[in-house]
């Protein structure tokens, strides 16, 4: 798979413009872009393509176990939630201050994707606080699989520690060494938890919901270019070359876009990212050399 997709990647060509954004403007993303594709072959994979306006100015930032963290608390005179990093790791962190993507060294990973229409939980005293711009740093952190992640999810609450204009509008996806996925939503207040088999595929916008419905109701319930996407790709049945056929279709739908493409390999702890301009950064976690009690960024975008 891995050398077939290496491949494949060379059809996408697309003009990078590299522009940082210095506030978080949510007028100037596409809620409704971006998609996931988890495959299972010979071992895990996974795709993640994300939009230029979230990735652009971002920096990947190598994170050894034992770097203490705190979460504040949104609720007056409550203390913040510390913990101990357990597991090296790997974080795409934008220049707008929010971590979008990270792998630990158990091939254990957390990323953020749109989500329209999202609310977070009310303030509640009985759980625990976490701000979302630690939210993907909190499940590399602290676990390597999906099976002991999901048991902290029904224990924290996620409050919105960012000034954006649209709210916190992402949905948390979660990929371990084993192939396990889990989506993890929160619409109109309320904790959704999906744990759909492999292979699956999900994109931008719509809640998991709406994308399962999309399947039975067809065509003439699209609303936008993401369902047609997600219409689209289901009906060709993850044909072999299904990597391709993702590729293909933002071509086609997405004209115009730019777009990174985050490639997972959670068996043998390789995240690699894929830039516009063709070039690719590779990280490989037997290779990297952690520093011991610091963190240490660069720029790749």
């Amino acid at each position: 798979m891995r050398l077939h997709f290496k491949n494949i990647l060379s059809l996408l060509v697309v003009i990078s413009s590299f522009v940082s954004a210095q506030t978080i403007d949510c007028d100037k993303w596409d809620l409704n872009s971006g998609a996931d594709l988890a495959l299972y072959d010979s071992q895990p994979f996974s795709l993640s393509m994300l939009s230029a306006d979230l990735m652009s100015g971002s920096s990947v930032v190598f994170c050894p176990a034992g770097i203490e963290r705190s979460s504040p608390d949104d609720i007056k005179k409550r203390w913040s939630f510390d913990w101990t990093v357990k597991y090296n790791n790997v974080y795409v962190e934008t220049s707008e201050g929010i971590v979008i993507e990270g792998m630990n060294e158990h091939g254990f990973s957390a990323s953020l994707m749109f989500l329209d229409n999202s609310e977070l939980l009310e303030k509640q005293k009985r759980y625990i606080p976490i701000a979302t711009s630690l939210i993907v740093n909190f499940f590399i952190d602290h676990f390597k699989s999906i099976d002991t992640a999901l048991l902290a999810v029904w224990d924290i609450r996620p409050f919105n520690d960012l000034e954006t204009t649209c709210g916190w509008p992402f949905r948390i996806v979660l990929h371990d060494s084993t192939g396990a996925i889990a989506y993890v939503e929160y619409i109109n207040g309320q904790r959704q938890v999906y744990t759909p088999d492999h292979p699956c595929f999900i994109v931008g916008g719509p809640d998991y919901t709406r994308l399962v419905t999309l399947e039975y109701l067809g065509d003439t319930a699209i609303k936008n270019q993401a369902e047609k996407l997600y219409l689209d790709f289901l009906q060709q049945g993850f044909p072999p070359n299904a990597d391709l056929v993702l590729l293909q279709y933002y071509m086609q739908n997405y004209t115009g876009e730019e777009y990174y493409t985050i490639l997972r390999y959670p068996k043998t702890g390789e995240l690699n990212i894929l830039l516009p301009s063709g070039d690719a950064a590779n990280f490989k976690f037997d290779e990297i050399e952690f520093i011991p009690g610091k963190e240490f960024s660069t720029k790749y975008f």
